[in-house]
């Protein structure tokens, strides 16, 4: 058995900042029929995100298209495909340049991730032949999994770099979710429509002896899904976009399986806040439920906090972007990166800075 390192990694936002209560001043006009508007304007005051990032430009003229006001007939999902195919790559190469400021070098496998777009030949043949990567790439993608598919994603790199030790694995995951928002009528899609918004990240994981570039080795990974939960998240493809119901049970479930999870994680018996952890943010309640059952204390996750406040929830590349944000401060040891998503499931990673 050999090292395995995540080498590389960046993350990117497409466009201006836009201020969250612009958003949600934007959205009251586009609520669905039957939609409680004060009741909206809690829930964006209690998303905990400040600002979002949009590839469409939502306050202008591309806003007034693909959601007219009053909640208004949409554009259907051949629209919305189109603009995923236009869209993703640029954001996707923003996040690969972040992540490979000389170059991606002799990549030998890539694995694109999405859950909200449905277009073939997908992103991961649109970056191959962008990037000019050899013929013989390997390709992968992941679809639809939701916001925990950075971690099965890593999972796949480390298995590929523990089999070949010669291989390079780039990792894309890039969510426009601002081309699926459902303002209301439903709590869930109220909320919903508040907390999602665009990104992408990018990983390259590769083996070796000693370090590699940004010196985080993957240490181990584990998974838990939850029993009889298969209705508390889902994503459907709906003929005007991806519709996403949540249940108010949600966060009561996944608080279950987080102390298993952190044993298996931590084999020797160490408690949870032993180590740092990128919680990913699908809501500040759900923060505040990792907080209290792992122990982990106040101010524990305040990078995951400070990623829900800066981008909103970009589903999966918002784990990684919540890592690269702790690479930012000094410190050694090891970390766990958890996200969650339909199942319900709760995936995670334990890695080490060791430089």
């Amino acid at each position: 058995m050999h090292d395995v390192w995540i080498s590389g990694l960046g993350h990117a936002m497409p466009g201006p900042a836009i201020k969250q209560q612009d958003v949600a001043d934007w959205l009251k006009l586009r609520l669905r029929p039957g939609s409680d508007g004060e009741r909206f304007q809690r829930f964006a005051d209690r998303s905990g995100v400040t600002f979002r990032h949009s590839v469409l430009d939502i306050l202008g003229g591309e806003g007034d298209h693909f959601y007219p006001k009053g909640g208004m007939s949409q554009p259907d999902m051949m629209k919305r495909s189109l603009a995923f195919s236009a869209l993703a790559l640029p954001l996707s190469l923003a996040a690969i340049e972040r992540a490979c400021p000389q170059g991606v070098g002799d990549i030998t496998h890539i694995i694109g991730v999405t859950c909200t777009g449905a277009i073939a030949p997908g992103l991961d043949i649109q970056l191959a032949k962008a990037l000019k990567l050899r013929g013989d790439v390997r390709r992968t993608m992941i679809t639809f999994m939701g916001c925990y598919a950075a971690i099965p994603a890593l999972r796949i790199a480390y298995a590929t770099c523990q089999a070949d030790a010669k291989a390079r694995v780039l990792v894309v995951c890039c969510e426009l979710s601002t081309l699926h928002l459902t303002p209301g009528p439903q709590d869930d899609l109220l909320i919903a429509a508040l907390l999602f918004a665009d990104g992408a990240s990018a990983v390259v994981v590769e083996s070796g002896d000693s370090p590699k570039g940004r010196g985080i080795r993957i240490v181990r990974e584990s998974s838990a899904l939850s029993p009889d939960s298969e209705d508390q998240m889902t994503w459907l493809a709906g003929a005007e976009g991806f519709v996403l119901r949540i249940s108010p049970k949600l966060i009561s479930t996944i608080a279950m399986d987080l102390a298993p999870l952190s044993q298996r994680l931590l084999p020797d018996g160490r408690p949870s806040n032993a180590i740092r952890w990128a919680v990913h943010p699908g809501g500040p309640r759900i923060l505040d439920s990792v907080e209290k059952h792992l122990e982990l204390g106040a101010g524990a996750l305040a990078s995951s906090r400070e990623e829900l406040a800066i981008g909103g929830n970009r589903s999966s590349g918002t784990v990684l972007a919540i890592l690269e944000r702790d690479l930012g401060q000094t410190w050694t040891g090891e970390l766990a990166m958890i996200a969650f998503g339909p199942g319900l499931t709760a995936d995670a990673m334990l890695v080490e800075r060791c430089q």
